[in-house]
């Protein structure tokens, strides 16, 4: 049998040294487990030969050359007495200057404002073929530069860098569209998307190796950008109408919420399960046993439970920014007094109640008041609009979003004084199981979904 390539390498634990074959593909934290280091001590530090930091968990067998020596230490902390006696342990890294680099904000507004005016068609009806797809490659190549950006160590906002990445391909995508063309909203639309989602792939990308907290971000807006994309482009490929794109978002809000939390957390099934002992096939029994990840540790909890927060946190706002822009386009386009426009404005009702109602469970302020608020901007958009239009639907929308209001309003009162009831607990599991469930259907009824199936079948 083969033996697997390895790497020889030295290290050094304060007053003893060992050496360790790395097998390629084994991070450096498996090896100082291995040893026996104390990897639950935050001060941990490991430099090779020359003074470089070694990141122990992207590190690999492969990336260490035979002879290398990896020196393990710890920083050393500041001892100071307090008022009393008391005396501080102070780590010097706690008050490290933790400001982003101002670039960020001038290239965020920079490409706030180009997406904006490309988005637009600001002198893009006029402008030659050659002078878009110039425009567009100079984006693009911005987009991937900020993309593959690495986060400089003291800085804080690692957000940024792929918000802008994204907003920056989502310009450089919608600059490729011809507004001249019959289609042309929904091309843009869809291209944009795009360009977001490659910019977004590439900040992950470059960023998953380093388990950085960018990575979770980039993955859960990666995530989130491709799933409208595909919708968007679905409606588009198939000659729907572009209503369905939005119907569908609207509708799929509940239930991407409800099941974020679990979709966030990334546990691998050799650390739940001994995979080698209760799986095999054909190909498995040929290749070498993988090596166990060894005992769960205090560290390991905390870094998986941080990422899989960092991810939820991000996926609820992104997800909680879908409702306000896509009711509008779902209540505009409905008629007024029919099917779907009362369906229309049964599904915004239905989204906006379980919004307001699942936050009940979670934890954490991001993840409690993003979609509360979100629910509240429906109903602002459902009142403006049914006075914008008038009539008995206008009437009734109107009515039903302050009454929707002012109900909210007392239970959170209510809530706020220590209120409980096992009846309204029950109620409102019922309402919310009720309106997730119906919410997808019944906005697209409203979108017009009878109608295009009676087509398709009639055809």
């Amino acid at each position: 049998m083969i033996s697997p390539a390895r790497s020889l390498v030295g290290l050094r634990l304060g007053d003893r040294s060992v050496d360790v074959a790395v097998p390629h593909g084994t991070p450096v934290y498996d090896v100082l487990r291995a040893t026996g280091a104390d990897l639950d001590d935050p001060t941990l530090t490991v430099v090779d030969s020359s003074g470089q930091q070694v990141d122990i968990y992207s590190t690999t067998g492969e990336h260490l050359s035979d002879g290398a020596v990896l020196h393990v230490l710890t920083r050393p902390t500041a001892v100071r007495v307090a008022k009393g006696g008391r005396r501080d342990v102070h780590d010097p890294t706690v008050t490290r200057p933790t400001t982003s680099p101002w670039w960020l904000g001038v290239a965020g507004a920079a490409a706030v404002v180009v997406t904006a005016t490309v988005v637009l068609g600001i002198g893009r009806g006029v402008a030659p073929a050659t002078d878009r797809w110039i425009l567009a490659a100079t984006l693009l190549v911005a987009a991937l530069a900020l993309a593959v950006t690495p986060r400089r160590p003291g800085t804080a906002g690692s957000l940024w860098p792929t918000v802008v990445a994204a907003l920056t391909g989502a310009a450089a995508g919608a600059a490729t569209v011809d507004t001249g063309l019959a289609a042309a909203a929904q091309l843009l639309v869809v291209a944009a998307l795009t360009g977001a989602t490659v910019a977004t792939a590439a900040r992950w990308g470059a960023t998953r190796r380093a388990r950085d907290e960018a990575a979770d971000h980039a993955l859960i807006l990666l995530v989130v950008l491709a799933g409208a994309a595909l919708v968007c482009a679905g409606v588009v490929l198939m000659g729907l109408p572009p209503v369905l794109a939005a119907a569908v978002l609207l509708g799929a809000v509940p239930l991407v919420l409800r099941a974020l939390p679990s979709m966030s957390v990334d546990v691998p099934d050799e650390q739940l399960v001994d995979v080698a002992r209760v799986a095999s096939s054909a190909v498995g029994v040929r290749t070498p046993e993988p090596e166990p990840l060894g005992a769960v540790n205090h560290r390991m909890v905390q870094r998986t439970v941080h990422s899989a927060e960092r991810r939820r946190d991000v996926g609820t706002v992104v997800v909680s920014l879908v409702p306000p822009l896509t009711a509008p386009l779902v209540l505009a386009s409905a008629e007024q007094g029919g099917l779907t426009g009362w369906a229309s404005l049964v599904a915004v009702l239905l989204v906006a109640l379980s919004l307001g109602l699942q936050p009940r469970t979670t934890r954490g302020a991001v993840v409690r008041w993003a979609p509360r608020v979100s629910a509240g901007v429906l109903l602002v958009e459902l009142g403006l609009l049914g006075a914008a239009v008038g009539g008995p639907v206008a009437l009734v929308a109107t009515g039903t979003a302050v009454g929707v209001g002012l109900g909210v309003a007392a239970l959170s009162l209510s809530f706020g004084r220590g209120w409980r009831s096992v009846g309204f607990s029950r109620l409102a599991d019922g309402l919310e199981g009720l309106s997730t469930t119906l919410a997808l259907p019944v906005s697209l009824v409203g979108a017009g979904a009878v109608e295009v199936l009676r087509l398709i079948t009639s055809a």
